[in-house]
């Protein structure tokens, strides 16, 4: 019996039921749907493949080409306010028997020290007058040019009560100008020299005065002195007129007086400068250095401050703008990146002999190097205070914070003599580093002449000072035969570089250099009678740079070298899930109506 909800009724509602299904699930908009999924899914897993295989080279190849010192870059960023801070470690050799040196004893000398400056380099500084930067793009060509300022702040130690007694070196650079004059003009120069300042080949100052300034009359004696000021004392003022009507002034009493009143505000300004400058080295971190007002804290190697005359060594390095330094900036080949091209605007020195190697401006600037760093390639290095370039060789791997890196040493014969009868030090190269031929002397292995360097049109033989490595370390034996207290230590005085090979980025950078007195012997001058025929006798030793990376910079360097690497990884990884999803649910899906049909054929709903 059949009726509205008899069997009849049941058998149709499922035929209908499977027509729907069928049509729905089966319908070729469905069927292309999950053949699309699968196509999708299959170029899903190709593409995490090709992830997998060719995207750690991509990115290694994008992430070293972001390594230039492209404009407005975070390497270029990084370059001007470094993740790293560097400091000036000094030590002072003070001599402790200068009375039986100067009667031609044998200097004995002691360390004295550490004392560490915190060193903050600005390298685009802007001209308050013009208001434009000191580094600056050449937009035609593939250099970048800037004149860096370092500001120097005392971190630890007491400088300040530490006193030594170390050559006199205004006075020494005196006598050396006037070593091959003769007759009366040697006799009156000597007789200056002898009576203004100090007068005495050696001197007793502190450790600061010695660095950034001490009273010393001698380096001020051809400055234009100021009517107010008295004359240095030991000097006779025979223009002078004794006049006691101190009531009457006329005009020239009123010109001095107005002078003097300049010059007691100038002194106010000096003492001002020195408070700023004091306030700029404690809150260093927390001010724009590039936009002070430099001018009013520069100062020069010799100075009258308040009617005296300060000298310091390094007085005219603090604050001071240096020479132009320029150098590449990668964008067009990233191998020659921080590649020194010119130095004080000129691609030679003119320090050494002419058209040599040895006076070619080149070399690395140490404060950015070129990524791929070959343990077989020799690096060259520009240092403006050696006033030369060397070569570091490959020492050794060393690591900095879990990173490991290259080490980079001068060899045994960096500073060797073209005529070192050892094999081991002599060096054919530094021939043009001798400049005997105008008359300065060219010492033996491990200590390099300076004289040259220095010349100045005030000082046409230059200052009589000599480079070398702390303690004489590398240096001919006879050098440390002649003074008493050295004791060269390769782990304490070795000039050394640890570079990151993948990207170049040092992770630790010592220059350490020596600065020795040339003392040479002179009849004609009783002070200097009884020394050797040349005794270069060292008085201070100074490593810069840093010798760990802050953690900052290890945390980035160390993402620089796994980005390449685990980011592929990772993401190749989720196509390759996706992918492999896709095609399973595709596949479900085919199975599964695969056997919904199969027994739909073995069951005939009707």
């Amino acid at each position: 019996m059949s009726g509205p909800h008899g069997r009849g009724d049941v058998k149709s509602f499922n035929r209908n039921n499977a027509v729907i299904e069928r049509e729905g699930c089966q319908s070729p908009h469905t069927r292309n749907c999950f053949l699309a999924t699968s196509v999708m899914g299959c170029l899903v897993i190709v593409l995490g493949l090709l992830v997998l295989t060719m995207a750690p080279s991509f990115l290694s190849s994008m992430i070293l080409k972001s390594l230039a010192l492209s404009p407005g870059s975070d390497r270029l960023a990084s370059w001007l306010l470094p993740p790293v801070e560097a400091h000036l470690t000094a030590y002072a050799f003070n001599l402790t028997n200068p009375d039986e040196v100067l009667k031609g004893g044998k200097p004995v000398v002691q360390e004295v020290g550490p004392f560490v400056y915190r060193a903050v380099t600005v390298k685009d500084s802007v001209d308050s007058e013009t208001g434009k930067s000191q580094m600056n793009y050449d937009s035609l060509g593939s250099t970048i040019t800037y004149r860096p300022r370092k500001i120097y702040h005392l971190v630890s130690g007491d400088p300040d009560s530490t006193f030594i007694t170390v050559p006199n070196i205004p006075l020494l650079t005196g006598f050396s100008g006037i070593r091959d004059s003769m007759g009366m003009t040697k006799g009156i120069a000597k007789n200056v020299m002898l009576n203004n300042g100090r007068g005495t080949p050696f001197v007793n100052v502190s450790f600061t005065g010695l660095l950034w300034g001490y009273n010393d009359e001698l380096p001020c004696f051809k400055h234009t002195r100021p009517e107010e000021c008295p004359p240095p004392d030991g000097e006779i003022d025979i223009f002078s007129e004794d006049d006691n009507d101190d009531d009457d002034w006329g005009d020239e009493d009123w010109k001095r007086r107005k002078r003097s009143t300049e010059n007691e505000a100038l002194i106010r300004s000096r003492r001002s400068s020195d408070e700023d400058l004091s306030r700029i080295k404690r809150s260093s971190l927390d001010l724009d250095l590039r936009r002070l007002n430099f001018s009013i804290l520069e100062k020069p190697k010799a100075e009258l401050v308040n009617c005296r005359c300060q000298w310091g060594l390094f007085r005219d390095k603090n604050v001071t703008i240096r020479k132009p330094v320029t150098i590449n900036h990668g964008m067009k080949d990233l191998s020659m990146k921080g590649w020194v091209e010119q130095f004080d605007s000129s691609t030679t020195l003119g320090w050494w002999e002419d058209g040599s190697t040895c006076d070619q401006v080149g070399g690395q600037d140490g404060a950015t190097l070129p990524p791929s760093v070959s343990q077989y390639q020799e690096m060259v290095m520009f240092i403006s205070l050696m006033c030369r370039k060397i070569n570091l060789k490959f020492e050794k791997i060393t690591t900095h914070s879990e990173l490991s890196t290259y080490r980079f040493i001068p060899p045994v014969n960096a500073l060797g003599s073209h005529t070192d009868p050892d094999p081991t030090k002599v060096n054919l190269a530094n021939s043009c580093y001798c400049r005997q031929s105008k008359g300065f002397s060219c010492l033996k292995s491990g200590v390099l002449n300076l004289e040259p360097c220095k010349v100045t049109p005030d000082l046409p033989r230059g200052a009589p000072i000599a480079l070398s490595f702390p303690h004489f370390y590398q240096a001919d034996p006879s050098f440390r035969e002649a003074v008493e207290g050295l004791r060269p230590n390769k782990t304490l005085h070795q000039f050394y570089v640890d570079i990151e090979p993948t990207l170049g980025f040092p992770l630790a950078i010592r220059p350490r250099f020596q600065l020795n007195a040339i003392i040479r012997k002179d009849p004609d001058i009783a002070v200097m009678s009884n020394f050797p025929d040349e005794l270069v006798l060292p008085f201070l030793w100074a490593q810069d740079g840093f010798s760990e990376p802050s953690s900052d910079m290890a945390s980035a360097i160390r993402f620089g070298l796994a980005a390449p690497h685990r980011l592929p990884l990772l993401g190749g990884v989720v196509l390759l899930v996706l992918g492999v999803t896709m095609l399973l649910v595709s596949a479900g899906w085919w199975a599964y109506w695969a056997r919904r049909r199969t027994i739909e054929e073995e069951i005939p709903l009707n």
